[in-house]
């Protein structure tokens, strides 16, 4: 009997030991094992400002223009004083707003008499050209500002009578002095329709924001959205040249005509100039030939682009390049020239490619049979740079106003862009830049909160929260007409924005859905946990036995 309870005694021992061994490796299982497997299958995903991100996406957008009128006429000569010319002025700037933009424009006022240094530059000078050059030396006016001077109706300054508005190199805009209340509401028309250009504005401001437009506008499919470099490549083809063998001096073109705009634009953009000479490089596109010349219809321009960017190489950087082609025609093809959409020679003899660069024909004396071979020509930059230059600020986004009626635009001369077109490019591309890193925001934060497994790193947070502040600021300086550090703001919104919009990272686990992780973890752990499950089972069934033993007992 002695033995037989000792090998009971036995038994229950082993059958505890088993039994306790079963739960602990249960409990090891639940209690860390699976919290670990779920803590290192989790994806990753940083906190994200959601509420902010909706909030700066439904901000409206309000741009502040502000404007000093500043009263250099006697007041016998305006029959107003400068606080009822303000008035006045207010009121055909706010007239015809009737709320269907979704940009608020606003405009402040500032009035003055003429300043005594302005007065006396006024008196010493002979034309209001001079009289805006001499203002230029005497202050610089904030980036976005305007300035109104109401001048006296005098010969000397307005010599055409048909002229009442000069508006000058800089942000001055010069009235003739008497019966003002007709040059202020034209003044007023020319600040919303070309100098802000409040129309373009909306326009550019609802394509940012995904508006779909029912109507093509010429000039947002021509100009490049914004982008922090463009890269500008000059090209110069010779088909043959064994015939005709052309030479530009694109350097000392560069520093004559190019460095004065970039300079101006460097705050806007970086720019990079490369060139190329292409030999035996022709255009696919065979001419048609008219009298003793040869031309190219309009119909057959788009077709010419093609081939010709097929040989133009590729480019080292992301920025956007800006193609500038100046083509020798071949000697059977000269001269060759490119004719409009109603049959007429173009006067410049070149067309532009939306969003692409400009192309040249630069025709050239054709060689006599008896000269020496090849006849060596030198490209005029007199020729092509200006059409160059005009064609950059189409594809930049500066268009050149129309004439208007009593009104005279002074045309740029360095620089290819004047002070108050400057302002208009930052504008635009700021309300742009805004609205389209908003949106680029809140696409990004709906895609994330529907797709729960998207890893998001602490960078895509860091430049989500970056583009969110600059968002903020150049909302709050662009209402407080403070559109220089707007626009640095709104530059930095965009390219956080598109940094986080487009980081590879979050495609890591884009299509490794939760059903897919569970369908190639359940054979990995199912193996290991069955037995674990069946242990803990008899464990079970083993403690029921012993207390059903020891109540019977």
């Amino acid at each position: 009997m002695a033995k037989q309870g000792s090998k009971l005694h036995e038994e229950s021992s082993a059958g505890w030991s088993e039994t306790v061994a079963a739960i602990v490796v249960g409990v090891m299982c639940v209690a860390f094992g699976v919290p670990l497997w779920w803590k290192t299958t989790t994806t990753y995903r940083a906190s994200l400002p959601y509420n902010d991100i909706e909030q700066v996406f439904k901000q409206e957008t309000t741009c502040k223009i502000p404007i000093t009128l500043v009263l250099c006429s006697q007041q016998s000569d305006s029959g107003s004083s400068v606080k009822e010319l303000e008035a006045q002025l207010a009121r055909s700037l706010m007239s015809g707003q009737d709320g269907s933009s979704s940009l608020g424009m606003q405009y402040s006022i500032y009035s003055r008499n003429c300043l005594t240094a302005e007065r006396r530059f006024m008196e010493e000078s002979s034309s209001v050209k001079e009289f805006d050059r001499k203002l230029s030396t005497l202050h610089q006016d904030s980036v976005g500002q305007i300035t109104l001077y109401i001048l006296g109706d005098s010969s000397v300054y307005f010599p055409d009578k048909k002229i009442n508005i000069h508006v000058g190199q800089h942000r001055a805009i010069y009235i003739k002095g008497s019966k003002l209340e007709a040059p202020l509401e034209l003044t007023a028309e020319l600040i919303k329709t070309v100098i802000v250009s409040e129309a373009s504005l909306d326009k550019h401001y609802k394509t940012a924001r995904g508006v779909i437009h029912t109507v093509a506008d010429l000039e947002s499919m021509r100009s490049f959205r914004y982008n922090p470099g463009y890269e500008l490549s000059f090209t110069l083809l010779i088909p043959e040249p064994h015939n005709i063998l052309g030479h530009w001096n694109l350097e000392k073109d560069q520093q004559v005509y190019l460095d004065p705009m970039t300079r101006k634009l460097e705050e806007f953009a970086e720019f990079t100039v490369a060139s190329q000479v292409l030999y035996y490089t022709g255009l696919s596109v065979k001419p048609k030939k008219k009298d003793s010349s040869f031309y190219f219809p309009h119909s057959s321009l788009p077709h010419i682009i093609t081939p010709v960017e097929a040989k133009l190489g590729s480019h080292v950087t992301n920025f956007p390049n800006l193609n500038f082609i100046v083509y020798i025609p071949r000697v059977d093809q000269s001269p060759l020239y490119i004719h409009s959409s109603d049959g007429n020679p173009v006067s410049t003899n070149a067309f532009l490619s939306p969003r692409w660069g400009g192309v040249l024909i630069y025709n050239t004396p054709i060689p006599d049979e008896n000269a020496t071979s090849p006849l060596r020509v030198e490209v005029k930059s007199q020729v092509i740079m200006p059409v160059f230059l005009a064609q950059l600020r189409l594809l930049l986004g500066i268009p050149s106003p129309d004439n208007i009626e009593s009104v005279l635009l002074e045309e740029p001369k360095e620089q290819s862009i004047l002070d108050w077109e400057y302002d208009s490019l930052l504008r635009r591309h700021c309300i742009e830049n805004l609205a389209s890193a908003s949106a680029s925001l809140f696409s990004l934060s709906q895609l994330l909160e529907k797709i729960s497994n998207i890893v998001i790193n602490d960078d895509i947070a860091k430049q989500v929260y970056t583009a969110v502040e600059s968002i903020q600021s150049g909302h709050r300086f662009l209402a407080e007409g403070k559109l220089h550090p707007a626009f640095h703001a709104s530059k930095r919104a965009l390219i956080a924005s598109e940094k986080a919009f487009f980081d590879p990272s979050l495609l890591q686990l884009l299509y490794f859905p939760d059903d897919q992780k569970f369908a190639i973890y359940i054979p990995l752990f199912l193996p290991v946990s069955i037995p674990v499950v069946l242990s803990l089972f008899k464990a079970v069934q083993w403690i029921r036995q012993q207390r059903r033993k020891d109540k019977v007992d």
